[in-house]
C-alpha cells in the first residue's frame, strides 16, 4: 500500500480546518458552542435578589464551568442608606464584601443533566453548601446539599428581565440615571402692574 498518496483537496482542506478548530479550543480554554440554558440572568426564589450565572472564566479549564453572582437587590442597601456587606461570613476579612457582585455560586461541572459538584454561599446566614443547577427556558432549579443528596433542599428560581436594573454598574452610570428627573412646571411669572408716570410740576 502506498502512503504518498495526496488526500483530495476538499478533504485535504476539511481536514486541516478540524485540526485548527481542535487547536483553538484547547487553546482558548473554549466550551460553549452555544451558552447553556443555565446562563443568564435569574431571579432567586426570595425575589428579592438576582444572580448572574456564567462561565468562571474566559479561557482555561475554569471555562468549562459555570459561577454566580448577584447583580440585582430589591434592597441594596441598609437602614442608614449604605451597601449591603457580607457582615455573617464565618472569615472576618471578607465581612466588608459588599452583597452586590458576591459570587454565590462556583465550579459547577457538566454532568449528564445540568451541572453539579459545584458550591452555593447564602450571605444570609454566612454559609456555604454543596450546589446543583438545572433550567428550562424560564425557571431554575438550585439544589443545595451536604455531601450527599439525600438531605438536600431544592430552590426554583426564574429568568429575570431583560430590563432588570443591576446594582453592579458603574457608579457614573447609575448616578447618571438617578439624576435625570421629569422637569416640575413652573409658576407662570407675574407681570407687575405698570406703575403710572409723574409728570414733573412746572411752577
Amino acid at each position: 500500500m502506498r502512503h504518498d498518496l495526496q488526500l483530495p483537496l476538499p478533504q485535504q482542506a476539511w481536514a486541516k480546518s478540524s485540526l485548527t478548530a481542535v487547536l483553538f479550543a484547547l487553546s482558548t480554554g473554549s466550551a460553549f458552542a452555544d451558552p447553556p440554558l443555565e446562563a443568564g440572568v435569574w431571579i432567586n426564589h426570595t425575589g428579592q435578589g438576582a444572580v448572574e450565572i456564567r462561565p468562571c472564566a474566559d479561557t482555561g479549564s475554569a471555562a468549562r464551568r459555570l459561577c454566580g453572582y448577584i447583580v440585582w437587590l430589591k434592597q441594596p442597601n441598609n437602614s442608614k442608606g449604605q451597601p449591603l456587606t457580607d457582615g455573617y461570613n464565618p472569615d472576618p476579612s471578607k465581612r466588608g464584601r459588599t452583597i452586590c457582585g458576591l459570587p454565590v455560586l462556583g465550579s459547577l461541572e457538566r454532568v449528564s443533566r445540568g451541572w453539579d459538584n459545584g458550591w452555593v454561599y447564602d450571605p444570609e446566614k454566612g454559609a456555604q453548601f454543596d450546589a446543583a443547577i438545572v433550567a428550562g427556558r424560564q425557571n431554575l432549579i438550585l439544589t443545595g446539599y451536604k455531601g450527599v443528596k439525600f438531605f438536600s433542599k431544592s430552590f426554583t428560581w426564574r429568568r429575570a428581565p431583560a430590563d432588570l436594573q443591576r446594582c453592579d454598574q458603574p457608579k457614573e452610570a447609575r448616578a447618571t440615571k438617578a439624576s435625570v428627573k421629569i422637569a416640575q412646571p413652573q409658576a407662570p411669572l407675574k407681570v407687575p402692574r405698570p406703575v403710572p408716570a409723574v409728570r414733573p410740576s412746572i411752577e
